[in-house]
């Protein structure tokens, strides 16, 4: 007892030194899984690695510095992070070399008084790892899929504590490993082969103790074809010396494989190159494979293909080339040869020159320049002051700090660097002695990518932070406040691929302190940096579908939905969507797209586009969840995007014919550009003088074409010279030739970036069909060596009415001896600080024999000069005689001209910048620009609208970004601005931006015709927007233009008696015909006497594909209390395969479905079973709001007001036996709450009468009826065949009495091998007269007329004894839970009151 009270006062008094001592230590290490115990950090080593991360407080605030260190451990190591006044953070790393618990103590105290000490212990474990219980992940790709993967499968460990490091070893051959992120644990292995290759090799990962964990590894390239064809076909002859004329544009090769089964793999290698082979085109032989022998010189190529177990050579050639490209791209073609003193004649900054002259070409490529730790790519005529291509003069002006802290820093131009001079030295006094501090950090992210940086200041002028592509410059343009030396910024950053890494300050010296992922900025509270994505295993997404497989893509794009689960993360999670196929890959225009959280199915999607005639098989993708992307190789058969049909060609359009035009002055090319599958679509040549780099840019689409069509036609490019000019070449430098689909042939003489994929296929043995030369008149061919000179420069600032903050340039340029060149803009620089450059193409005003007037307007970004310098330079000036001229900042001051500006005024402009994608039945859009504040609104004007028909409140708002959430559903564009109230004088309305939705079509078309097939017509697939946001391209053809092929005989219903007194409801209702009545809309049914309602559309189920549709009927008193309510319900029950006597082999229930709206009026369910192999029923609901004609199985169909439409299309099925059909089951039902003693129900089927061919369906109580129409026709595998419809209420357990009235309709389908399509629609109905007792079949309240028949009571009895049983069922029910949740509310009070 003694003991306890002992130890009571320790703790007390201990408590309470503790609580006395102004030294307070706390771990503020982030609690990871392994954080505190944990595996070794290498599976053939016993040592763990730790760090911890540890506070240190004083909390008197005494300013004395605090000093932190260890108790003994030779092990262990400690380094402050970040400190305040009162704080530090320090790192403490620690190593326990062997299994077991280990304890480290950590001290603080004052640096000026070590007795003032307190201290925190750590405790720690190193557990060894148990390699019977260990558990991983291990996905192998599989080799019958397309792969464009390097590595062959992904592995990673799923054990209790992440085990980040381990060894391999091979069997067979060297395994290579790479891990995707550092740190990640997850990682990448292959196996590289040649010669003998196997499927398969085995990798070890070794063990302590001996123990190895065995796995089998695929070969990538290992492809197992039964591909017969070993012909290789070569462009151009090899025969002949190859002269190579454009980047990339390497001798081709082709293989035409006749695989059935697997692609085959194909490569060529020679000592100095690899070239992997890729599909192109399909052709009556087969698929096409294209690939290149890449390699300048004389070399040796050998072409192998695997047939089972090796590489065989099937081809090889020794091909001797030139090329008239440049061997390298990053270095400059000229030399700097001095860079002068300074100008200092500025406010805040100081103007240095770089003057060089040329040591090779200029061939057109752009130069990369890197000052000051920023970057900016440039191409002419920037920089280029005088001369001709081949011989030339560069001055460059650029700004620099006015004081700077070092005497020189560097320039570098492309990889050469050279040295820059500063201005002057800052002395002592002026060094800050404050370095830039960062505030305050926050992220918030918006939508596609898209996220807003909240950042605050002190003591600097400008940021710099990463992006997608490199970094990005913040000045006085994301500016929002400036108070007491403290910046606050704010702006919207794109994060794609990549996310946000690190940021820097800088303040007016050019001094830079860097935050990076992790770092601490304020301890008071702890604050961090922190990334716009989470470190998220993609691997670990789970149930991946798409709404579309086994999909036709024959002639049309189709429009998709990307489904899957992902347990424990953020709904708000970055989810990136990438195909990877060849055409995303060789167009240079990646398509992205984003997902979100679907809250009404409970999964995350991504809505996205495949192309037409895209490749047969899988669609290689990437999703990125977070920020570790996850490749589809390795995902089973049902993740798999799977193409089934498709007329292939990703090979853009060729010149099938070309040739020259050089009559007196004008020259160029007529040609005619093939694409027989797809079509051309648009392209872009450029033509440029060799000599004087004039600059020739011609568009082209099918509105040039001079004959024939898109899949064949003829163009013509020209271009017409003055009598007065030099004599030089002419080259096609550049084209650009994209087909409907999007697949891009290109060329280029300069651009890296150029495909192998050439429209020079045919010409690749001719070097000069891009060439003509221009044989001039006059002395020295014309050519005249003195180039324009700038007579007159004038520069005016100008602000127009809306803020906007434009700066003027009008200049006059002479050459007296050939003139001036007609066609040819030269451009106006605008440079400040840090490489920002704008540009600017004049219009030429006015020109003579030897002068030309020029004007040029460059609208200034909100911000861009603001209390700094700019400088103006231009450049591009152009005579008749082959020469070039510019005029560089310092050349501009030397002629008197004006060349700077100084402190710009900051021009607040209220400004819509841009705005997030919006898919056309989204209602959320998220508006990108300045000066946004709560006081405004956004002003909607929809298509078709005369003036702005909505103003919307936004829901967030910030001071660039704010969102609306209320845009009604619409595929048309509509345009957006913005006011505020009470109105601002200046900024009170911001400019007018046009929103386009992306407009997505989930249903599934009828494909086009091939062009083989109709070469009249042309597919309407023409995008009319870019890449980033890829409209639905599917043709919406209609089966009269292009008639389905009709397998067996449709029947036609028998001639029927008109019935009706009057017959047919009167002249005014219908009319008499050989089929019987034929109605006039609205009125309906086999005497035209039931009148089709015009009700609103009712609301969508979000569960399952069933329509609720309620008529509310006034009552006599009119009181809505008493108001009658018919409700009509019709719903899709089960699917179920039966024999050849339509007896039941199997059942299939149908109560899961996944939700997705297509538009207002059309939604879209999925449900899947399981039959062997899994069969997709996806149904479409469409309600129609107006009579509308529409097309169904070559059948014309009128859709009348008020009517809904099932679209039901049913995947592949297996079948048991080739006699079986296939029944889908679907439950219509009619009830009211009327009370009456006269009311009666009735049901009918049979025949319709109105020429349609069709079953009607119709449940009558009293005079309202729900009609159904059940055409006898379906689309089962791409033919129109018959199909039966089959009343089964007296096989079904139906419930019938004359207040409420169900029954079962079965649809049977014939068998058939990929899918079939079915079409019943419905309506609600008033009929001239109420159901009586005395007709057939009808059920009354009438105790003397009852009807009723033996089922129909059964029927009746068994529902009422359900009903009871449910009522009972849930009575219990709710008892039990009040007594649980009693149970737990005094549970929960008692240890509340234990706490207290």
């Amino acid at each position: 007892m003694k003991e306890k009270i002992l130890l009571i006062i320790f703790l007390f008094f201990y408590i309470f030194i503790n609580a006395q001592n102004p030294i307070q230590l706390y771990d503020i290490s982030e609690n990871t899984v392994n954080r505190y115990t944990k595996y070794p950090d290498q599976t053939t080593s016993t040592q763990c690695d730790f760090v911890f991360k540890i506070q240190s407080v004083d909390t008197s605030n005494s300013g004395v510095q605090l000093k932190m260190s260890l108790s003994y451990n030779p092990s262990a190591s400690i380094s402050p992070l970040y400190s305040s006044e009162s704080s530090v953070v320090s790192s403490v790393q620690l190593s326990a070399p062997q299994y077991g618990n280990y304890s480290q103590t950590i001290y603080a105290a004052f640096s000026n008084d070590s007795s003032i000490i307190n201290n925190i212990t750590i405790n720690y474990f190193c557990e060894e790892i148990n390699f019977d219980s260990l558990t991983y992940t291990y996905f192998t790709f599989n080799n019958s899929w397309k792969t464009t993967f390097y590595y062959s499968a992904i592995f990673f460990f799923t054990s209790k504590y992440p085990i980040s490091g381990f060894n391999v070893s091979g069997s067979d051959n060297d395994i290579q490993k790479m891990e995707l992120i550092t740190g990640s644990g997850i990682y990448l292995f292959n196996v590289p082969s040649f010669g003998t290759i196997k499927e398969y090799s085995t990798m070890k990962i070794n063990f302590l103790g001996n123990k190895d964990l065995t796995l089998l590894v695929p070969l990538a390239n290992y492809k197992d074809s039964n591909n017969n064809n070993t012909k290789i076909v070569t462009y151009p002859d090899l025969n002949e010396y190859i002269n190579i004329f454009g980047v990339n544009n390497y001798p081709l090769y082709t293989l035409t494989s006749d695989a059935t089964d697997v692609e085959p793999s194909i490569y060529c290698l020679s000592t100095s190159s690899f070239s992997p082979t890729t599909p192109i085109y399909k052709n009556e032989e087969g698929i096409v494979y294209m690939g290149t022998f890449g390699y300048i010189g004389t070399e040796n190529f050998s072409i192998y293909l695997q047939i089972h177990e090796s590489l065989s050579q099937i081809y090889n050639v020794t091909i001797n080339s030139t090329s008239e490209i440049p061997s390298s791209f990053s270095l400059p073609p000229f030399d700097i040869i001095s860079i002068p003193s300074n100008e200092t004649n500025l406010m805040k900054s100081s103007m240095f020159s770089l003057f060089g002259n040329s040591i090779d070409k200029y061939t057109g490529t752009s130069l990369n320049y890197i000052f000051g730790g920023f970057q900016k790519t440039m191409t002419y005529p920037f920089g280029f002051s005088y001369g001709t291509t081949l011989y030339y003069t560069t001055q460059i002006s650029l700004l620099q700090e006015e004081v700077s802290l070092e005497s020189t820093q560097s320039i570098k131009i492309g990889i050469t660097d050279f040295p820059v001079t500063a201005n002057r030295i800052a002395n002592s006094s002026e060094i800050p002695r404050v370095l830039p501090t960062l505030l305050n950090f926050e992220i918030v992210k918006l939508f596609d990518g898209l996220y807003v940086f909240r950042i605050t200041i002190k003591d600097g002028t400008y940021l710099r932070i990463t992006n997608d592509n490199g970094y990005a410059f913040i000045g006085y343009d994301s500016l929002v406040s400036n108070e007491n030396g403290k910046k606050y910024f704010e702006f919207v950053i794109l994060y794609r691929v990549s996310p946000f890494q690190a940021f820097d300050i800088y303040n007016d010296f050019g001094t830079k302190v860097t935050y990076k992922i992790g770092d601490y900025y304020s301890l008071n509270p702890v604050s961090m940096i922190y990334s716009t994505h989470k470190s998220i295993n993609s691997y670990l997404a789970s149930n991946i579908s798409f709404l579309k497989n086994d999909i036709d893509v024959t002639n049309r794009s189709v429009d998709n939905i990307l489904y899957f689960n992902y347990d424990g993360i953020d709904q708000d999670t970055p989810i990136l969507f990438m195909k990877s196929d060849e055409t995303t890959n060789s167009n240079g225009l990646p398509q992205y797209y984003f997902g979100k959280w679907n809250s009404s199915i409970s999964k995350f999607q991504v809505k996205f586009s495949i192309l037409g005639n895209t490749r047969i098989g899988n669609i290689p993708f990437n999703l990125l969840i977070g920020q570790l992307p996850m490749v589809n190789d390795v995902l089973p058969y049902s993740s798999q995007i799977r193409i089934k049909n498709s007329n292939l060609d990703i090979f853009g359009p060729v010149f099938k014919t070309i040739s020259k035009i050089n009559n007196n002055n004008v020259i160029g090319w007529a040609f005619t550009i093939s694409d027989p599958t797809n079509g051309f679509l648009r392209g872009k040549i450029i033509i440029k003088g060799e000599m004087d780099n004039s600059i020739y840019i011609f568009n082209l689409n099918s509105n040039n074409i001079i004959s024939g069509d898109i899949y064949l036609g003829s163009y013509e490019i020209n271009v017409t010279l003055p009598t007065t000019c030099a004599s030089q070449y002419y080259l096609i430098t550049d084209i650009e030739l994209f087909d409907s689909q999007l697949n891009l042939n290109s060329f280029s003489t300069w651009n890296i970036n150029a495909s192998f994929r050439t429209p020079f296929i045919k010409y690749l043995n001719d070097s000069s069909i891009n060439k003509i030369y221009k044989q001039c008149n006059g002395i020295n061919d014309g050519i005249d060596d003195t180039p324009p000179i700038l007579n007159s420069f004038n520069v005016a600032q100008y602000i127009d009415g809306n803020n906007t903050n434009s700066i003027i340039f009008n200049f006059v340029a002479v050459d007296k001896d050939t003139g001036l060149k007609d066609d040819q803009f030269p451009k106006v620089y605008i440079t400040s600080q840090h490489l920002q450059i704008l540009e600017g193409i004049s219009t030429m005003v006015t020109k003579n024999s030897t002068s030309a007037t020029y004007s040029c307007i460059i609208e200034l970004p909100y911000g861009f000069g603001y209390n700094q310098d700019i400088i103006f330079s231009v450049y591009g000036f152009i005579n008749n005689g082959g020469y070039f001229s510019g005029y560089s900042s310092e050349m501009l001051k030397n002629n008197s001209f004006p060349y700077s500006m100084k402190n710009l005024p900051l021009v607040k402009r209220l400004f819509i910048e841009k705005t997030t994608s919006m898919v056309s039945d989204d209602n959320e859009l998220w508006i990108i620009g300045k000066q946004f504040n709560s006081n405004q609104t956004v002003h909607i004007k929809y298509f078709g609208d005369n003036s702005f028909s909505q103003i919307s409140i936004p829901t967030k708002v910030f001071n660039v970004a704010m969102l609306i959430n209320d845009i009604k559903s619409t595929d048309k564009p509509f345009i957006i601005k913005i006011v505020e109230d009470p109105p601002n004088t200046i900024n009170s309305i911001s400019n007018e931006y046009t929103v386009n939705p992306i407009v997505y079509d989930f249903s599934d078309t009828v494909p086009t015709l091939s062009p083989s097939q109709t070469p009249s017509q042309t597919p309407s697939q023409t995008p009319s927007q870019t890449p980033s946001q890829t409209p639905s391209q599917t043709p919406s053809q209609t089966p009269t233009e292009t008639s389905i092929p009709t397998l067996s005989p449709i029947p036609t219903n028998k001639p029927q008696k008109c019935l009706g007194e009057p017959e047919c409801g009167g002249e005014s209702n219908g009319y008499c015909s050989s089929t019987g009545c034929v109605c006039y809309t609205p009125w309906i049914g086999l005497d035209c006497t039931s009148k089709v309602i015009i009700i609103p559309q009712p609301s969508k189920n979000t569960s399952t594909p069933t329509i609720e549709i309620p008529i509310e009927v006034p009552s006599k008193n009119n009181e809505t209390i008493n108001n009658i309510i018919f409700k009509s319900l019709v719903s899709i029950v089960s699917l179920r395969e039966l024999d050849y006597e339509s007896k039941q082999v199997k059942l299939f229930p149908l109560e899961k479905w996944i939700y997705t709206p297509i538009s207002s009026s059309k939604s879209q369910y999925i449900s899947t079973i399981e039959n062997s192999i899994k069969t997709t029923i996806t149904v479409n609901i469409e309600w129609f709001n107006i009579t509308t004609n529409i097309s169904f199985a070559n059948s014309q169909l009128t859709m009348n007001p008020s009517t809904v439409k099932y679209t039901i299309e049913i995947s592949e099925f297996r079948f048991s036996n080739k006699l079986n059909q296939l029944q889908l089951i679907m439950s219509v039902s009619l009830e009211t709450n009327k009370k009456s003693k006269d009311i009666c129900s009735s049901t009918q089927f049979g025949d319709s009468s109105n020429g349609d061919n069709s079953n009607y369906f119709k449940i009558q109580i009293d005079d309202h009826s729900l009609y159904g129409r059940f055409i006898k026709r379906a689309i089962v595998d791409s033919h129109v065949r018959s199909i039966d419809n089959v009343l089964l209420d007296s096989s079904m357990e139906t419930i019938k009495n004359p207040s409420s009235s169900q029954s079962y309709i079965g649809i049977t389908i014939p068998i058939f091998l990929n899918r079939s399509i079915i079409d019943p629609d419905f309506s609600v109905l008033v009929d001239s007269k109420s159901v009586s007792s005395d007709e057939n079949d009808s059920i009354c309240n009438t105790k003397s007329k009852s009807k009723l028949t033996t089922a129909q009571l059964a029927g009746i009895i068994i529902g009422c004894v359900g009903f009871v049983a449910v009522i009972v069922i849930s009575v219990i029910y709710h008892i039990k839970k009040n007594r649980q949740r009693s149970k737990f509310i005094q549970s929960i009070s008692v240890k509340l009151g234990q706490l207290n």
